[in-house]
Order: structure tokens, then C-alpha cells, then sequence
């Protein structure tokens, strides 16, 4: 799968990153907490959330209670221009993840699931470099998050639908819109039944053989509209109004507790979760 780029330059803004490829959840953002909802989970830690929504993934991975299991679904970590399947992390994303892998740093080992995309394994090493793992880790492909998940269409074939609707921000505000606003549907399916069968055949079937903590790294298509619904849309990833995305290693945790309870915390793995394209454009203004 194939990110597609955004038509930055009808805004004047920077080419955005683009396009790559259950219960209710537990966020809120008038509180800035995100905590359990189920009447079991008196003794789960709340974590922060940031002004855009997201709290970091040490301070959820910290919240964890034992006999939780939790699944960090990130974008991976910033990527080299060219966009193919053997495009490379940058020397800023090699850092970017090890720094992540240094904040959840533990003698606990994890699973790692990546699309198979060079960027992704990349990404998953260097979070295993740096928690200080012995030697690198078994990467589990999954072909059903390399980015195709919500689309009807192929993912080389936004850009064009969107271009042909005259939308300015291209696939991304295209996504945007429909991840927030709902519609087109020969474009995409329906976030929450289509987000909802991704926890369930994705998530859930296959949790018994990952290890208590798992990293999956996938691609802003997918990442961006899951943790739009995970947050119930209160998350900060309006492209299509103000230019926000989803920042790298930064996307939705996934906590299952006792009697299989679920819920869902916006994460970052960086300083903040969003891109913001506008502010990036003022300053090279400026």
C-alpha cells in the first residue's frame, strides 16, 4: 500500500505525510483523563490527556494492571520522501523510535505486528533497540494493517477521487472528512461497525498469542481512523478544518481487561500526537 500525498501546494502549505496506508470508549476530554468506564476497573490509573487528546505511551503502558493486556496501535516513525514499500526510516526516525523504545523500557518482553513495509519493521526494531532488548525481535506480519482496511477503493485511487470532488487538501482531507463527518460511501466503509470488526478478527482473535504488551506498527491510513473512533471523535485530527494529522508513533492503545472489558486511549509516542501542517507553514513563512 501506498501513501498518497496530499495536494499541499493548492493550500501553499507543506506536503503533508499523507496517506499511507467493543465498548465505549474510555476518553474524555473535559477531564484531560482517560480511565476505564467498566464498574470493575475502580483501581485503574488515569493517564493525561494533552490538549489535542492524546496521553503518552509511558504513561499508559505505567497504567497497566497486570492482568491487562494491551495492544499500541502506532503509525511508524518518520520515513525517508520516497514512498514504496522498501522506503526507509530517517535518521530522525531511527531516533524518534528508540527514544519511545527508552521510555517504556523493561525486562517485560513484547510482541511485535508490522505490516511487513520497510518502515514499519524499521520502526518496531529500534523501539526494541531501545528498550534495551538482547536481540531484535520476532516481527509478526499482518497483511490486514498494511492500510486497506476502511477503503472500498484502492489506496493509489484517493488522491484522484478526491482531486475530482475539488477537494484542496487531496486524500487527506478526504479522509479527514469522512472519518469526522461520515459519507461517501463508495469510498470508504463505515468507521465504527468497520473499526469495531478490526478490534474483533484483528485485535481480539489474535491476542492470546501475542504477548501481554504488543506494538503494532502500521500506517497513517489506518492508524488516523481508528483513533478518531476510539476517541469518539474528540481527538484532534480535523485536516480538513485546521490541518491537523496524525503525528508519527503516535495512533490508539487497545486495553483489555477482566471480562474481556475494552478501552481505548489516544497515544503519542512523541511530543505531541498531531502533525499540525499550518503551524509548519508559518514558520517557514516567518
Amino acid at each position: 500500500m501506498l501513501e498518497s500525498s496530499s495536494s499541499a501546494s493548492a493550500h501553499n502549505l507543506p506536503k503533508s505525510s499523507a496517506i499511507e496506508q467493543s465498548s465505549s470508549a474510555a476518553f474524555s476530554a473535559a477531564s484531560s483523563t482517560a480511565s476505564s468506564t467498566a464498574s470493575s476497573s475502580a483501581s485503574v490509573q488515569s493517564v493525561s490527556l494533552d490538549k489535542d487528546g492524546f496521553a503518552t505511551v509511558a504513561d499508559v503502558y505505567n497504567s497497566l494492571l497486570p492482568e491487562e493486556k494491551a495492544v499500541f496501535i502506532i503509525r511508524h516513525s518518520e520515513r525517508e520522501d520516497a514512498v514504496t514499500m522498501e522506503t526507509e526510516l530517517t535518521a530522525d526516525g531511527v531516533k524518534m523510535a528508540q527514544d519511545l523504545g527508552k521510555s517504556i523500557k523493561s525486562d517485560e518482553v513484547l510482541s511485535y505486528i508490522t505490516s511487513g513495509f520497510v518502515r514499519t519493521n524499521e520502526t518496531a526494531n529500534n523501539i526494541s533497540l531501545g528498550r534495551g532488548e538482547a536481540s531484535l525481535p520476532k516481527l509478526i506480519t499482518n497483511y490486514d494493517i498494511t492500510g486497506n482496511w476502511f477503503l472500498k477503493i484502492s489506496a493509489d485511487s484517493l488522491a484522484k477521487h478526491a482531486d475530482a470532488l475539488g477537494l484542496k487538501g487531496s486524500s487527506v482531507e478526504l479522509m479527514a472528512r469522512w472519518a469526522y463527518e461520515g459519507g461517501y460511501p463508495d469510498v470508504f466503509y463505515e468507521l465504527e461497525p468497520r473499526a469495531e470488526e478490526f478490534i474483533q478478527t484483528v485485535v481480539l482473535k489474535n491476542l492470546q498469542k501475542w504477548k501481554r504488551v504488543s506494538i503494532m506498527v502500521s500506517h497513517d491510513i489506518l492508524v488516523m481512523p481508528l483513533t478518531v473512533f476510539g476517541s469518539q471523535r474528540k481527538v484532534a485530527l480535523k485536516y480538513h478544518e485546521d490541518y491537523h494529522w496524525i503525528n508519527y508513533i503516535a495512533g490508539l492503545a487497545v486495553i483489555v481487561g477482566a471480562g474481556d472489558s475494552i478501552r481505548y486511549i489516544p497515544i503519542k509516542g512523541t511530543d505531541s500526537g498531531v502533525i499540525d501542517y499550518l503551524a509548519i507553514y508559518k514558520r517557514r513563512l516567518y
